[in-house]
């Protein structure tokens, strides 16, 4: 195992793209959250400002974007080697598949936490920019850097092995990019509206990212059961990914 894990830290470490979008994912949510944090203190309380304890929810707000930049280096594992034919290299170095496939996920998964570590403290920092930018001095939101934070980093890391396993499963590095993207921020919102007018008020335990979503901002059991249900979505697209990378002549 540690020549698949070796092999791929090189092939990660070495590529530029995984740490310009390390850095873009850290950065464009810290300026979003410096800006809407500006804009909203300066308009005042009065004037539609933030309630007291809404901090986590705004937090949580700005993890879809940080996981939508960062879970191109979730489908980049595989999109990168099938589409340059690159995998016929790695597979003749490493034949036993399975290896290679775990560690593929683990390098992913360790990664884009140091990732999401990063962009999450870059948040905060943006934050308190914002509201001393507005004059009314550094406020750091701490609940960021407990739980609420914790369970922020599984959700990017989850949300990126989602793109792994789609593009491992489709061979399709843009598919892979694309699909979970696309599900968060159209696909399931419109689900949910229609629930909503149903009153199905189980919907959030059925759909991965409104529910990881959810879990995020959500207290004790709840909050982990969300995720929980995330990463079932994760191990229901990795499982026949994983078979597929078995079997098929790549």
């Amino acid at each position: 195992m540690r020549g698949p894990l070796r092999y791929e830290w090189v092939r990660i470490s070495t590529v530029k793209s995984t740490w310009a979008l390390m850095a873009l994912g850290a950065l464009v949510p810290a300026g979003l959250a410096l800006f809407v944090t500006w804009i909203v203190n300066a308009a005042g309380s009065e004037a539609g400002g933030p309630p007291e304890g809404a901090g986590t929810a705004g937090f949580a707000g700005f993890l879809p974007l940080t996981a939508a930049v960062l879970c191109t280096i979730g489908a980049a594992a595989f999109g990168q080697e099938y589409r340059h034919g690159l995998i016929r290299i790695t597979l003749s170095t490493y034949p036993r598949r399975t290896p290679v496939f775990v560690a593929k996920a683990l390098m992913v998964i360790a990664v884009i936490i140091v990732a999401a570590v990063l962009a999450i403290a870059a948040m905060v920092v943006g934050g308190a920019l914002g509201s001393a930018l507005a004059g009314q001095g550094f406020v750091w939101e701490e609940t960021a850097l407990g739980l609420p934070g914790l369970r922020g980093v599984i959700y990017v890391v989850i949300f990126s092995l989602m793109a792994f396993a789609i593009t491992a499963l489709t061979r399709n590095q843009p598919l892979g990019i694309i699909l979970p993207i696309v599900f968060a921020v159209l696909v399931e919102p419109i689900i949910s509206a229609v629930a909503f007018v149903l009153d199905w008020g189980w919907i959030d335990w059925a759909l991965p990212f409104t529910g990881a979503t959810a879990g995020v901002n959500a207290e004790g059991l709840e909050a982990w059961g969300h995720l929980g249900v995330f990463l079932l979505w994760f191990l229901v697209l990795a499982m026949p990914a994983l078979i597929l990378f078995q079997r098929r002549d790549d």
